[in-house]
């Protein structure tokens, strides 16, 4: 099981080797003789610039790759298309009529989500738990939905 994705991998790795060698730096100056400290700071300064620009030139290309290698982005479905004139076909509105009328009837919108789960293969249970509907309900939509994938498949 992979926790970080492939591309970070070799960021962090990229990341470490600068910290080392500029932990390895340090300690050449610390250990290098007081007179000889200005002219190792001023290479070590210009190579530390130098594994940074290459750093960055090689993130910026590995990114540039990754963005190029990916499929465009396709705009979510807004919820009009889950209940769009082609998703209710065949919903059983006289069969489900008695439940939609009294003060605490449950909102139509609920047994329109019920019937295109229920077309996209969801059960009787799931329904019921997950949309709190009555069970005699959700079955008519149910056995509705299966008579309408049969006639069309």
């Amino acid at each position: 099981m992979r926790i970080v994705p492939r591309r970070w991998n070799a960021e962090v790795m990229a990341m470490v080797a600068v910290l080392v060698v500029a932990g390895a730096e340090l300690l050449v100056l610390v250990l290098a003789a007081p007179g000889q400290r200005p002219v190792i700071s001023g290479v070590l300064l210009g190579s530390a610039a130098a594994v940074l620009v290459v750093f960055g030139e090689v993130w910026h290309v590995l990114r540039r790759r990754d963005r190029r290698g990916r499929p465009p982005r396709q705009p979510r479905p807004s919820d009009e298309a889950w209940f769009s004139a082609e998703a209710l076909e065949g919903f059983p509105v006289d069969g489900i009529r008695r439940w939609l009328v009294g003060r605490d009837a449950p909102d139509p919108n609920r047994f329109y989500a019920a019937w295109v789960l229920a077309t996209h293969g969801r059960d009787v249970q799931w329904i019921v738990r997950h949309l709190d509907l009555p069970e005699d309900a959700v079955r008519l939509l149910v056995g509705a939905a299966r008579e309408r994938g049969s006639d069309s498949g």
